[in-house]
């Protein structure tokens, strides 16, 4: 462990009962959190700030910032730990008392938003996931307009929701708008561009669309191929999609079926380590 992991780790382990060291102790807990969620460490991750939590829930209230901000940790923690329930019970807690010391709400409840959708979505709760990524569009949109990445992420979140759901042409406006904001900030190098470009193709080709699937793939594999190795799967895939969608405009056939949507789902599905229902 380096000179500075060991600092913390000696802060963590040194601190004493009295109140004038609370907040660095909690604040020790969390910088060494940091430091084992770069390990993959979950089960550390969620000590640890279940420790800080504690600590800052004693000291200062429910109510207070920090108290807070340790709640959304430990959730995060629990989210990526694949504990999608406990993740759920403590943002929704995060909610509530965000909403007693405040009715006014920030980029913090749009960003719990968003993922209260991910959770209701992998859950198969469609009215809730749309309710909540809906919510999050909106409030994104209230405060910090839309040429902003985070709202470009709330629109792809939107598509994307609805184009699992086989809903095409209710994703298209949705993926269209992502594209658009983020091929204006982020340019047209960044992954997320890539990705947006790449979805809105898919929604195309399940629509018929040939061409305009056509040209958006290709367009994510030029992003693509500024930062993939040129055997990377995605880049692999994109490439084969690519030229059955030039046979389909060749020969005008429409028996092939390339790339369902339902891989984007069961990409879903594996980011919270979901299985998939059996047929």
């Amino acid at each position: 462990m380096g000179s500075t992991n060991k600092h913390i780790l000696d802060t963590v382990v040194s601190s004493k009962s009295s109140s004038v060291l609370i907040s660095p102790t909690a604040e020790a807990y969390n910088s060494l959190a940091v430091l084992y969620k770069n390990k993959n460490a979950n089960n550390k991750v969620i000590n640890l700030y279940s420790k800080s939590l504690d600590i800052r829930e004693k000291a200062l209230g429910l109510k207070d910032k920090k108290t807070v901000n340790s709640f959304i940790n430990l959730a995060d923690a629990y989210l990526e730990d694949k504990n999608i329930f406990k993740a759920l019970e403590l943002y929704t807690k995060v909610l509530q008392i965000k909403m007693e010391i405040s009715p006014k709400e920030d980029k913090a409840t749009a960003a719990i938003y968003s993922k209260l959708g991910h959770i209701y979505a992998v859950e198969e709760n469609l009215e809730n996931a749309a309710y909540y990524y809906r919510k999050a569009l909106n409030l994104r949109k209230s405060l910090l307009g839309d040429a902003h990445p985070l709202t470009a992420r709330s629109y792809h979140e939107l598509g994307y929701f609805y184009a699992n759901l086989a809903e095409f042409e209710a994703a298209l406006p949705f993926l269209q708008q992502a594209v658009d904001i983020r091929k204006e900030l982020l340019r047209m190098s960044h992954p997320d561009t890539a990705r947006s470009y790449h979805n809105l193709a898919i929604c195309y080709y399940q629509l018929f669309e040939y061409q305009k699937a056509h040209d958006c793939l290709s367009e994510a594999i030029t992003i693509r191929e500024k930062f993939l190795p040129k055997d990377d799967e995605r880049l692999v895939s994109a490439k084969v999609n690519l030229e059955e969608i030039n046979r389909e405009l060749s020969n005008n056939n429409t028996t092939l079926l390339l790339f369902p949507f339902v891989f984007i789902s069961n990409s879903l599905r594996r980011l919270f380590g979901i299985k998939s229902k059996q047929a």
